[in-house]
């Protein structure tokens, strides 16, 4: 399996076994603001209660978050460590959603085995069915996922270029920025206004 190159038509032997492998020294999931609304309203908090408690700043990738790490062993905050299961499995990020698989071409479907779960004795299931299981949220959140991607690739490298107003701004923006309702469509016009703040505001 190493080195090949999987599509969502591809069989691979994966089954999650609830061990605490791909949630322990954590610190380093990412989240997309559809992660933040989804999340905290699945934990029935507002989005400024959940980013204070849950999130930090990922160092030297401004303006991109991620869940908290806690206790010794670094456990991602959202784990059960008395189950090892995930407290918000129906809502849970992409970075989740794929592993242990790692993306190659989101665009494209295109992903590699990173053989991180030692799954030979799993039963061959396709990896369109692994991405998307009960939940669906690889197909829901591809589009924002990408459009993200393209952002923080195109600011990243000018970020700390521009003043800690403007930052603030556009970490507002991202994340804060959103009414009940069509999520998904206030995030793609967020993203666009978080561009145009960068370039000219």
């Amino acid at each position: 399996m190493e080195g090949r190159i999987l599509n969502l038509k591809s069989k691979v032997n994966l089954k999650c076994k609830i061990c605490d492998k791909c949630c322990k020294n954590r610190g380093d999931i990412k989240l997309t603001p559809i992660n933040v609304i989804e999340i905290s309203n699945f934990l029935k908090i507002t989005i400024k209660d959940f980013l204070n408690k849950y999130t930090c700043e990922v160092e030297n990738e401004e303006p991109e978050i991620a869940l908290k790490a806690v206790g010794k062993n670094d456990v991602c905050i959202l784990n059960d460590i008395s189950t090892n299961k995930c407290t918000v499995q129906k809502v849970k990020p992409m970075q989740c959603v794929v592993f242990p698989l790692i993306p190659v071409d989101i665009d494209r479907d295109l992903f590699i085995n990173s053989n991180s779960c030692n799954l030979q004795d799993a039963k061959k299931i396709t990896v369109n069915k692994w991405l998307n299981g009960n939940h669906k949220i690889y197909n829901k959140n591809k589009i924002i996922y990408l459009e993200w991607i393209k952002l923080m690739e195109e600011i990243q490298p000018k970020w700390n270029k521009i003043s800690k107003e403007k930052q603030n701004l556009i970490r507002k923006i991202l994340f804060e920025d959103y009414i009940n309702g069509k999520y998904r469509e206030q995030i793609i016009t967020n993203i666009k206004k978080a561009r145009y703040t960068f370039y000219n505001n």
